[in-house]
């Protein structure tokens, strides 16, 4: 289900992946000072959720590899200062139902070894720990989910799908969320408003990955508009990263890794279900179509 770079046979030989912990065990692994807590899910689902208020209290640090895609991980943890942020640390990691962890951490334990004290992973994910911490533990925000339910957050377990719910009652800026009851990480990637719905099928400009639009700049649709427009419309990363080449002229190659230009402004990866493959296709169904108009042109 969850591509890291390598197959189920050469997962084999790397030996086993972390130990397993129940919500409550890890719960008081994060208030440790000598944890880190590696994020497991894309950045545009941590953007709206994630474990960071034991920081306040002195925990563990928490770390975000800044993915696009599952494949990015193994690039990051090969990276200097990623071994020595989780040197001589207990690194905790989690994601949404804990099946990527089960390939993260393998990797985790294979290249860093004895360089860190222990390898963990949340049991069951954020569900499980939400469930058994109704009151929200340590999380802060929505947890984004890939069913009908699209993110769920504490006293919310139905989610958010489905229409946008205006309350007349409470008083908003135009376009942004305000809820009172649940604090909002996510921001809107136009307006910079406090939102945290994916909504539209808005997709970053330069990447493709999925980009928070508030309502009001929906209706505006950016992404239609002019080159200066369709910029605006760019994840977190590219925006950080200076990438402005759009995702549609970059070279796919195997699972949406793409060559960068000279200029170093186009996306090391985008996110292409299929990558190489979803190219190759097109290719072919684009030469069947060319060859079946020659027949009937050649028919007549």
């Amino acid at each position: 289900l969850v591509f890291y770079g390598f197959s189920s046979e050469e997962a084999l030989t790397m030996g086993e992946g972390g130990e397993h912990l129940d919500p409550a065990q890890y719960h008081a692994m994060m208030k440790r000072p000598d944890a880190v807590i590696i994020d497991v899910r894309n950045h545009y689902e941590a953007a709206i959720g994630r474990f960071q208020k034991q920081e306040s209290e002195g925990g563990a640090k928490w770390i975000d590899p800044k993915m696009r895609k599952s494949t990015d991980f193994r690039a990051w943890l090969s990276k200097e200062e990623t071994k020595q942020e989780l040197a001589g640390k207990e690194v905790l990691m989690y994601c949404t139902g804990g099946v990527r962890c089960e390939r993260a951490s393998i990797l985790v334990k294979n290249q860093l070894g004895d360089d860190v004290k222990g390898v963990y992973q949340l049991q069951g994910g954020i569900e499980k720990y939400l469930k058994q911490f109704p009151d929200g533990g340590f999380w802060a925000g929505k947890n984004k989910v890939f069913d009908k339910r699209e993110a769920f957050g504490v006293g919310d377990p139905n989610g958010v799908g489905g229409v946008i719910k205006v309350d007349k009652k409470k008083k908003k800026k135009k376009g942004a969320q305000t809820d009172e009851d649940d604090e909002v990480l996510g921001r809107c990637c136009v307006c910079d408003a406090p939102w945290e719905r994916y909504i539209g099928k808005k997709k970053c400009y330069s990447c493709g990955v999925m980009v928070l639009m508030c309502e009001d700049c929906c209706m505006a649709k950016p992404d239609k508009g002019s080159e200066e427009e369709k910029l605006s419309v760019r994840c977190p990363l590219c925006k950080e990263e200076g990438r402005t080449e759009p995702a549609s002229e970059a070279e796919f190659r195997e699972n949406g890794i793409s060559a960068e230009s000279e200029g170093g402004r186009a996306v090391g990866t985008v996110l292409k279900w299929g990558g190489g493959y979803s190219k190759k296709k097109k290719e072919e169904g684009g030469k069947r179509k060319e060859e079946g108009a020659g027949k009937r042109k050649e028919e007549r």
